[in-house]
Protein backbone atom coordinates (compact mmCIF):
# COMPACT_ATOMS: atom_id res chain seq x y z
CA UNK A 1 0.00 0.00 0.00
CA UNK A 2 2.81 2.42 0.87
CA UNK A 3 4.57 1.52 -2.36
CA UNK A 4 1.46 2.42 -4.32
CA UNK A 5 1.17 5.80 -2.60
CA UNK A 6 4.83 6.58 -3.32
CA UNK A 7 4.42 5.86 -7.03
CA UNK A 8 1.26 7.96 -7.11
CA UNK A 9 3.10 10.95 -5.65
CA UNK A 10 5.90 10.54 -8.21
CA UNK A 11 3.39 10.40 -11.05
CA UNK A 12 1.85 13.68 -9.87
CA UNK A 13 5.22 15.43 -9.30
CA UNK A 14 6.66 14.78 -12.77
CA UNK A 15 3.78 16.42 -14.74
CA UNK A 16 3.81 19.28 -12.24
CA UNK A 17 7.56 19.84 -12.76
CA UNK A 18 7.15 19.73 -16.53
CA UNK A 19 4.27 22.24 -16.39
CA UNK A 20 6.39 24.59 -14.23
CA UNK A 21 9.29 24.46 -16.70
CA UNK A 22 6.96 25.14 -19.64
CA UNK A 23 5.32 28.01 -17.75
CA UNK A 24 8.68 29.57 -16.90
CA UNK A 25 9.77 29.27 -20.53
CA UNK A 26 6.54 30.65 -21.97
CA UNK A 27 6.22 33.50 -19.48
CA UNK A 28 9.85 34.07 -18.48
CA UNK A 29 11.42 34.49 -21.93
CA UNK A 30 9.02 37.25 -23.06
CA UNK A 31 9.44 38.98 -19.70
CA UNK A 32 13.22 38.76 -20.01
CA UNK A 33 13.09 40.09 -23.56
CA UNK A 34 10.84 42.95 -22.49
CA UNK A 35 13.20 43.78 -19.63
CA UNK A 36 16.16 43.83 -22.01
CA UNK A 37 14.18 46.07 -24.38
CA UNK A 38 13.48 48.55 -21.57
CA UNK A 39 17.15 48.57 -20.54
CA UNK A 40 18.37 49.04 -24.11
CA UNK A 41 15.83 51.77 -24.78
CA UNK A 42 16.92 53.58 -21.63
CA UNK A 43 20.58 53.29 -22.64
CA UNK A 44 19.71 54.54 -26.11
CA UNK A 45 17.86 57.53 -24.73
CA UNK A 46 20.79 58.30 -22.44
CA UNK A 47 23.19 58.13 -25.40
CA UNK A 48 20.92 60.40 -27.42
CA UNK A 49 20.73 62.80 -24.51
CA UNK A 50 24.52 62.98 -24.35
CA UNK A 51 24.72 63.51 -28.12
CA UNK A 52 21.99 66.15 -28.07
CA UNK A 53 23.36 67.96 -25.04
CA UNK A 54 25.64 70.06 -27.27
CA UNK A 55 23.80 72.67 -29.32
CA UNK A 56 26.11 74.40 -31.82
CA UNK A 57 26.00 78.18 -32.26
CA UNK A 58 27.94 80.74 -34.28
CA UNK A 59 30.27 81.10 -31.28
CA UNK A 60 31.58 77.63 -32.12
CA UNK A 61 32.92 78.89 -35.47
CA UNK A 62 36.64 79.74 -35.53
CA UNK A 63 39.19 81.03 -37.99
CA UNK A 64 42.66 79.60 -37.34
CA UNK A 65 45.92 80.62 -39.01
CA UNK A 66 48.56 77.92 -39.48
CA UNK A 67 52.05 78.60 -40.78
CA UNK A 68 54.63 75.99 -41.72
CA UNK A 69 58.27 77.06 -41.51
CA UNK A 70 60.41 74.11 -42.76
CA UNK A 71 63.53 73.17 -40.84
CA UNK A 72 65.44 73.56 -44.12
CA UNK A 73 65.54 77.32 -44.83
CA UNK A 74 65.87 76.69 -48.59
CA UNK A 75 62.33 75.25 -48.74
CA UNK A 76 59.01 77.09 -49.07
CA UNK A 77 56.95 78.38 -46.17
CA UNK A 78 53.22 77.60 -46.22
CA UNK A 79 50.33 79.64 -44.84
CA UNK A 80 46.81 78.30 -44.30
CA UNK A 81 43.57 79.59 -42.84
CA UNK A 82 41.23 76.92 -41.47
CA UNK A 83 37.61 77.81 -40.83
CA UNK A 84 35.67 75.47 -38.55
CA UNK A 85 31.88 75.60 -38.22
CA UNK A 86 29.89 73.40 -35.85
CA UNK A 87 26.65 74.76 -37.34
CA UNK A 88 27.60 73.49 -40.80
CA UNK A 89 29.70 70.58 -39.49
CA UNK A 90 32.51 71.73 -41.75
CA UNK A 91 36.20 72.45 -42.08
CA UNK A 92 37.30 74.83 -44.85
CA UNK A 93 41.00 75.08 -45.75
CA UNK A 94 42.15 78.35 -47.34
CA UNK A 95 45.78 78.26 -48.52
CA UNK A 96 47.40 81.70 -48.69
CA UNK A 97 50.00 82.14 -51.43
CA UNK A 98 53.43 83.46 -50.50
CA UNK A 99 53.03 85.94 -53.37
CA UNK A 100 49.83 87.68 -52.18
CA UNK A 101 50.51 91.35 -51.56
CA UNK A 102 49.60 93.35 -48.49
CA UNK A 103 50.24 96.94 -49.48
CA UNK A 104 53.55 96.53 -51.35
CA UNK A 105 54.97 93.47 -49.57
CA UNK A 106 54.48 89.77 -50.22
CA UNK A 107 53.17 87.52 -47.44
CA UNK A 108 56.44 85.54 -47.53
CA UNK A 109 58.45 88.68 -46.82
CA UNK A 110 56.08 89.82 -44.07
CA UNK A 111 56.43 86.43 -42.37
CA UNK A 112 60.20 86.48 -42.74
CA UNK A 113 60.48 89.96 -41.25
CA UNK A 114 57.85 89.84 -38.51
CA UNK A 115 56.87 86.21 -37.94
CA UNK A 116 53.36 84.93 -37.47
CA UNK A 117 52.15 87.98 -35.54
CA UNK A 118 52.80 90.36 -38.42
CA UNK A 119 51.53 87.81 -40.93
CA UNK A 120 48.26 87.54 -39.01
CA UNK A 121 47.81 91.32 -39.17
CA UNK A 122 48.56 91.34 -42.89
CA UNK A 123 46.07 88.56 -43.64
CA UNK A 124 43.36 90.25 -41.56
CA UNK A 125 43.93 93.51 -43.47
CA UNK A 126 44.12 91.90 -46.91
CA UNK A 127 41.08 89.63 -46.51
CA UNK A 128 39.10 91.94 -44.22
CA UNK A 129 38.60 89.19 -41.64
CA UNK A 130 39.41 88.45 -38.01
CA UNK A 131 41.76 85.59 -37.22
CA UNK A 132 40.83 84.02 -33.88
CA UNK A 133 43.98 82.02 -33.13
CA UNK A 134 47.26 81.05 -34.73
CA UNK A 135 49.79 78.21 -34.64
CA UNK A 136 53.25 78.12 -36.22
CA UNK A 137 54.44 74.64 -37.23
CA UNK A 138 57.86 73.12 -37.90
CA UNK A 139 58.63 69.72 -39.45
CA UNK A 140 57.97 67.74 -36.26
CA UNK A 141 54.66 69.39 -35.40
CA UNK A 142 53.31 69.23 -38.97
CA UNK A 143 54.35 65.56 -39.13
CA UNK A 144 52.39 64.95 -35.92
CA UNK A 145 49.23 66.40 -37.49
CA UNK A 146 49.65 64.40 -40.71
CA UNK A 147 50.34 61.17 -38.80
CA UNK A 148 47.30 61.76 -36.58
CA UNK A 149 45.15 62.08 -39.70
CA UNK A 150 46.82 59.07 -41.32
CA UNK A 151 48.29 60.49 -44.51
CA UNK A 152 46.60 60.80 -47.91
CA UNK A 153 46.46 59.31 -51.40
CA UNK A 154 47.34 62.11 -53.79
CA UNK A 155 48.39 62.61 -57.45
CA UNK A 156 51.92 64.03 -57.39
CA UNK A 157 52.86 66.08 -60.48
CA UNK A 158 56.02 65.48 -62.47
CA UNK A 159 59.29 67.29 -61.93
CA UNK A 160 59.29 67.73 -58.15
CA UNK A 161 62.52 67.13 -56.27
CA UNK A 162 62.51 63.95 -54.16
CA UNK A 163 59.06 62.80 -55.33
CA UNK A 164 57.84 60.35 -57.96
CA UNK A 165 55.07 61.29 -60.34
CA UNK A 166 51.62 59.70 -60.01
CA UNK A 167 48.91 58.94 -57.49
CA UNK A 168 50.44 57.48 -54.36
CA UNK A 169 50.12 57.35 -50.59
CA UNK A 170 51.84 60.27 -48.89
CA UNK A 171 52.88 59.96 -45.27
CA UNK A 172 53.95 63.01 -43.26
CA UNK A 173 57.47 63.09 -44.72
CA UNK A 174 56.21 63.13 -48.29
CA UNK A 175 53.48 65.69 -47.53
CA UNK A 176 56.22 68.01 -46.24
CA UNK A 177 58.35 67.36 -49.34
CA UNK A 178 55.37 68.15 -51.56
CA UNK A 179 54.10 71.40 -50.05
CA UNK A 180 57.58 72.88 -49.46
CA UNK A 181 59.10 71.77 -52.77
CA UNK A 182 61.35 74.42 -54.37
CA UNK A 183 60.56 73.08 -57.87
CA UNK A 184 56.81 73.65 -57.44
CA UNK A 185 55.31 76.73 -59.14
CA UNK A 186 53.75 78.89 -56.41
CA UNK A 187 50.21 78.98 -57.83
CA UNK A 188 50.10 75.19 -58.20
CA UNK A 189 51.76 74.65 -54.82
CA UNK A 190 49.14 76.84 -53.13
CA UNK A 191 46.27 74.85 -54.65
CA UNK A 192 47.96 71.56 -53.74
CA UNK A 193 48.50 72.62 -50.13
CA UNK A 194 44.80 73.31 -49.63
CA UNK A 195 43.75 70.19 -51.51
CA UNK A 196 46.10 67.82 -49.65
CA UNK A 197 44.87 68.77 -46.19
CA UNK A 198 41.19 68.93 -47.17
CA UNK A 199 41.40 65.44 -48.67
CA UNK A 200 43.45 64.12 -45.78
CA UNK A 201 40.79 65.18 -43.28
CA UNK A 202 37.91 64.09 -45.52
CA UNK A 203 39.30 60.56 -45.63
CA UNK A 204 39.57 59.95 -41.89
CA UNK A 205 37.29 58.23 -39.42
CA UNK A 206 35.95 61.18 -37.45
CA UNK A 207 35.50 59.14 -34.29
CA UNK A 208 39.10 57.87 -34.44
CA UNK A 209 40.46 61.39 -34.80
CA UNK A 210 38.15 62.67 -32.06
CA UNK A 211 39.56 60.00 -29.74
CA UNK A 212 43.12 61.33 -30.14
CA UNK A 213 42.40 65.07 -30.23
CA UNK A 214 43.49 65.52 -26.61
CA UNK A 215 46.77 63.69 -27.20
CA UNK A 216 47.51 65.58 -30.42
CA UNK A 217 46.75 68.98 -28.88
CA UNK A 218 48.82 68.32 -25.75
CA UNK A 219 51.77 67.36 -27.93
CA UNK A 220 51.38 70.32 -30.27
CA UNK A 221 51.25 73.04 -27.62
CA UNK A 222 54.67 71.94 -26.40
CA UNK A 223 56.14 71.97 -29.92
CA UNK A 224 54.74 75.14 -31.48
CA UNK A 225 54.36 78.89 -31.19
CA UNK A 226 50.65 79.48 -30.58
CA UNK A 227 48.21 81.73 -28.78
CA UNK A 228 45.73 78.87 -28.24
CA UNK A 229 45.41 78.48 -24.47
CA UNK A 230 44.08 75.51 -22.51
CA UNK A 231 40.90 77.53 -21.87
CA UNK A 232 40.49 78.18 -25.62
CA UNK A 233 40.93 74.48 -26.26
CA UNK A 234 38.40 73.42 -23.65
CA UNK A 235 35.88 75.97 -24.95
CA UNK A 236 36.11 74.59 -28.49
CA UNK A 237 36.81 70.93 -27.78
CA UNK A 238 33.13 69.99 -27.54
CA UNK A 239 32.38 71.68 -30.86
CA UNK A 240 35.24 69.87 -32.64
CA UNK A 241 34.16 66.57 -31.08
CA UNK A 242 30.60 67.24 -32.23
CA UNK A 243 31.74 67.89 -35.82
CA UNK A 244 34.03 64.87 -36.02
CA UNK A 245 31.63 62.38 -34.45
CA UNK A 246 28.69 63.53 -36.58
CA UNK A 247 29.84 61.19 -39.35
CA UNK A 248 28.66 63.81 -41.87
CA UNK A 249 31.25 66.57 -41.65
CA UNK A 250 32.52 68.35 -44.75
CA UNK A 251 36.19 69.03 -45.50
CA UNK A 252 36.76 71.38 -48.45
CA UNK A 253 39.22 74.02 -49.64
CA UNK A 254 38.95 77.44 -51.26
CA UNK A 255 41.83 79.20 -53.03
CA UNK A 256 41.95 83.01 -52.94
CA UNK A 257 42.19 84.48 -56.42
CA UNK A 258 43.71 87.73 -57.58
CA UNK A 259 45.65 89.43 -60.35
CA UNK A 260 49.24 88.36 -60.97
CA UNK A 261 51.54 91.36 -61.33
CA UNK A 262 55.32 91.80 -61.41
CA UNK A 263 55.22 92.74 -57.72
CA UNK A 264 52.96 89.86 -56.66
CA UNK A 265 49.29 88.84 -56.44
CA UNK A 266 46.83 91.68 -55.92
CA UNK A 267 43.65 90.37 -54.32
CA UNK A 268 40.37 91.16 -56.05
CA UNK A 269 37.68 92.66 -53.77
CA UNK A 270 34.85 90.74 -55.41
CA UNK A 271 36.86 87.52 -55.12
CA UNK A 272 37.46 88.21 -51.44
CA UNK A 273 33.73 88.75 -50.91
CA UNK A 274 32.93 85.43 -52.62
CA UNK A 275 35.61 83.66 -50.63
CA UNK A 276 34.23 84.97 -47.34
CA UNK A 277 30.70 83.92 -48.27
CA UNK A 278 31.77 80.44 -49.36
CA UNK A 279 33.95 79.82 -46.29
CA UNK A 280 31.67 81.50 -43.76
CA UNK A 281 34.36 84.02 -42.77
Amino acid sequence: MSLFKKRKKESVAIPFLISMIVTLFVVGVPVLNFYNYLINEKDGKNADAVQQAFVPTEKNSMTLLFTFDPDDASLRDSFMLVRTSALDKSFTFIPVSNDILCDDRKMSQIFKDGGIIELEKAIEKTFDISVDKYMSLNNASLALICDSLGGVNYPVPDGLKGLNEGTQFLDSNFVIKLISNPKFAEDARTVTTGSVFAEMLAGVSGSRVADIVDYTYNQLVNMTETDITSIDYQNQKEAIDYILRSGKFKSTFRVPSGENTKQGIVMDKSAIKTLKEDAGL
